[in-house]
This record gives C-alpha cells, sequence and structure tokens, in this order.
C-alpha cells in the first residue's frame, strides 16, 4: 500500500493569491498591525505558524487561542465575501478533481489532505472546486504549526484509517517548505507548479498519469 499526501493550496486550489490577500487582511483588522505578505519570510508557512510569528514579533499579549479564532472567524468571512463576489472564478487547478477521484479508486493507495491551511478554511477552498474530503485522512495547520508535523499527523491518521504500514509515501505539492518536509521525513516529492525546481514536478494535474510514470509505479 502506498500512501499519497496532497497540499491545497497551489496543488489543488488555485488560491494562493486569495490567501495570501485575506490572511494578511485578517490579521490586520483583528490585531491592527501591519504584515508581510511573503510567505517565504516566515519559519512555518502555515496559517498557525503566521500568525504566530506576528503574535511574537508584535508583543502582542491576548490569549493565543482567542487571537488564532479571531483571525480565522474574519479569515474565513474575507474568503466567503471574494468568492461570492467572483462566483465563475476558476479555482480548481487543472486536473485536480479527477486526479483525487483517480487516487480514491486505487486499491493500492490511501489518499490523505496535508496542509498548511487550516482546516476550516482548507475545506472551504475544496468545497467549492467540487471535492468531497469526508473519505480523505486530514490534517491541518489547525492540529500543528509545521509542515513536518502536519504531514507526520497525517501519515499517523492515514495509518490508523487503513490499518496498513506504508511500502511507500508521497507528497504532492508545491513550494520549497514542501520540498524541504518531504525530505525531512523521507517522503518522495512530487512538485507542482514553477515555485520550485524538483526532478519529479508537474505544471498542473491535467495529466496525472505522468505522476505514477515518474514515480516508476
Amino acid at each position: 500500500m502506498n500512501l499519497f499526501l496532497l497540499d491545497v493550496d497551489g496543488t489543488l486550489v488555485n488560491s494562493s493569491a486569495l490567501d495570501q490577500h485575506c490572511l494578511t487582511q485578517a490579521i490586520e483588522d483583528v490585531l491592527g498591525v501591519k504584515v508581510d505578505p511573503d510567505w517565504s519570510q516566515y519559519q512555518h508557512v502555515t496559517d498557525s505558524g503566521v500568525l504566530d510569528e506576528v503574535i511574537k514579533k508584535h508583543s502582542i499579549t491576548e490569549s493565543r487561542f482567542l487571537v488564532h479564532r479571531k483571525v480565522e472567524a474574519r479569515y474565513l468571512a474575507l474568503m466567503r465575501e471574494e468568492m461570492a463576489e467572483h462566483p465563475h472564478a476558476q479555482y480548481e487547478i487543472s486536473g485536480a478533481k479527477d486526479f483525487i477521484h483517480h487516487l480514491a479508486q486505487r486499491d493500492d493507495i490511501h489518499v490523505g489532505i496535508a496542509t498548511g491551511g487550516w482546516e476550516s478554511a482548507a475545506k472551504l477552498k475544496l468545497r467549492a472546486v467540487g471535492i468531497d474530503t469526508s473519505m480523505l485522512t486530514f490534517a491541518s495547520s489547525s492540529d500543528a504549526m509545521s509542515r513536518t508535523e502536519i504531514m507526520a499527523l497525517a501519515t499517523f491518521r492515514a495509518k490508523q484509517d487503513s490499518g496498513v504500514v506504508f511500502d511507500r509515501r508521497v507528497f504532492i505539492g508545491e513550494g520549497e517548505w514542501n520540498r524541504n518536509a518531504s525530505q525531512e521525513l523521507g517522503f518522495d516529492f512530487v512538485a507542482v507548479g514553477k515555485k520550485v525546481q524538483h526532478h519529479t514536478q508537474l505544471a498542473n494535474l491535467s495529466h496525472y498519469q505522468s505522476v505514477f510514470s515518474q514515480l516508476a509505479m
């Protein structure tokens, strides 16, 4: 049995610009501080990781739990507003829904989501492109702050869900942060898009069969 974990933003959903705008605006609205929108400047490129760094940088003394809940609620409200204003926007990464469906049909693959976004936001975006997460193992920034922790937790939950030890583990995502976490945890990494160069790479998921060819599966 093989484990396939997928990121959401830039991998399944074309939401990177939306996320950047809505998260920075939400933090500014709740905390009244300016936020650097360059995610590469943060140690942990996750919703909770970015917010924790902002809290520390600006010496915010309010309860961390309350700050996170307030920012998350504002973030979701902003995302819903943006989506409502642009109902015909193409949020699906080409081929994403078909790829998830194909993986779910294979009896040699267990599928999971490991995202740096908060669970509520990630599921909102996945629903917007017609991807049902009810049968997928799920771990997110609501569970842990770092990419490696999120991926490790998704792997643990997948093992519990499937009842097997995985022969091979594959992570599909964009960004250097995902490649680094994959290398740290011993995952095969498949890069989607152009944010990071890797020997196993796809422009999008339209020709998802090439994933299996590149992985010799």
